[in-house]
């Protein structure tokens, strides 16, 4: 089998998109580690959580749709992908990127905005907080038209019509799911910070776990309360692993659609139920490693930027490895006629 990676459009997309990510947590990194832990942002652009957290559901909501969308257009598209067109980096991308950081930088101002003005943005915290969300999406979109450029952009729309079709209206449909069967996180929750509370006590002495308790500044209402010292949080709905294992199921019912007459059923609806528990295991791990951060480190990286990017990354992570095994022994073998 010929690799992929002799080819040079896919090769050169394989690049862009690994410094993408890679730029993306290297500034959350930046942000969360050095930034937010300085005199000028505590006393000029600290806000209120409530312009954060109650949408903070919706945003994991929104980002765990688009990521299933991405991951099945990759799917269906892989062949073509393969055989994806190069575009030399134009001088107009620096300008994008550059873009991109000003209205990163007008976030921040923004934040500043609030800050000082505190009385009149309280009075619609949901409009303000929701206009903030929206300019992270804006600098996300323009990031990303400068990485990969205004050509290929216009390639991807052109000749990928129908599969963006086909993964938008999968992604849609995936975020009304997931709000349908959100109500299950109590059940998640609370299996997830049991286990956690009978492993942290093993090796910690000053642990706390309450069942529920209620939070009016999270969106979800609450959830079980965990600490480890001084540091404790709540494992509400964006913690739970409820997202992840739908978007687990999901993704594997559309790889068992499309590859039906090429696996072994049998096998492949077991590996499913190994694949799952994989997957809620890989949730323990994250919110474990939240915690062992958020206790001995550094709490605000841990409830900040961790929590907000370490879901998908290792959602990724652990559907590649996953499914690369899976892959090796779900496929009939060929029978080879003389």
């Amino acid at each position: 089998m010929e690799n992929p990676f002799k080819r040079v459009g896919f090769r050169s997309f394989v690049i862009k998109t690994i410094i993408l990510i890679g730029l993306i947590i290297f500034i959350d990194l930046l942000i969360a580690v050095i930034f937010k832990n300085t005199v000028f942002f505590k006393k000029y652009l600290d806000i209120p959580k409530l312009f954060i957290l109650p949408i903070s559901n919706l945003k994991t909501t929104l980002l765990n749709s688009a990521l299933f969308g991405v991951v099945v257009f990759c799917i269906i598209s892989y062949k073509k992908i393969l055989d994806i067109k190069k575009f030399e980096f134009r001088t107009n991308q620096t300008a994008l990127i550059l873009l991109a950081v000003i209205v990163l930088f007008f976030q921040y101002f923004y934040r500043f905005l609030i800050n000082k003005n505190l009385d009149f943005f309280s009075r619609n915290y949901m409009l303000w907080a929701i206009i903030k969300i929206l300019i992270t999406i804006i600098y996300m979109l323009i990031l990303i038209v400068g990485i990969y450029g205004i050509d290929f952009v216009k390639y991807i729309l052109k000749d990928y019509k129908k599969e963006i079709v086909i993964c938008l209206s999968v992604s849609i449909s995936f975020f009304f799911l997931m709000i349908l069967v959100q109500n299950l996180w109590t059940y998640f929750s609370s299996f997830i910070s049991n286990i956690l509370y009978h492993i942290f006590s093993v090796f910690f002495n000053n642990v706390t776990y309450q069942p529920y308790v209620t939070s009016f500044t999270m969106s979800e209402g609450g959830g079980p309360l965990l600490g480890i010292n001084s540091f404790k949080a709540i494992i509400g709905k964006p913690c739970s692993g409820i997202d992840s294992f739908l978007l687990f199921t999901c993704l594997y019912a559309i790889i068992y659609v499309l590859e039906y007459k090429r696996i072994r059923k049998g096998l492949a609806i077991i590996l499913f139920f190994v694949g799952a528990l994989g997957m809620f295991l890989t949730n323990i791990l994250r919110i474990f490693l939240l915690f062992i951060i958020g206790a001995f480190w550094n709490p605000e990286f841990a409830i900040g930027m961790f929590h907000s990017n370490v879901g998908w990354i290792l959602f990724l992570v652990y559907f590649f490895i996953f499914w690369t095994i899976v892959s090796k022994t779900i496929y009939k073998t060929k029978v080879i006629k003389k």
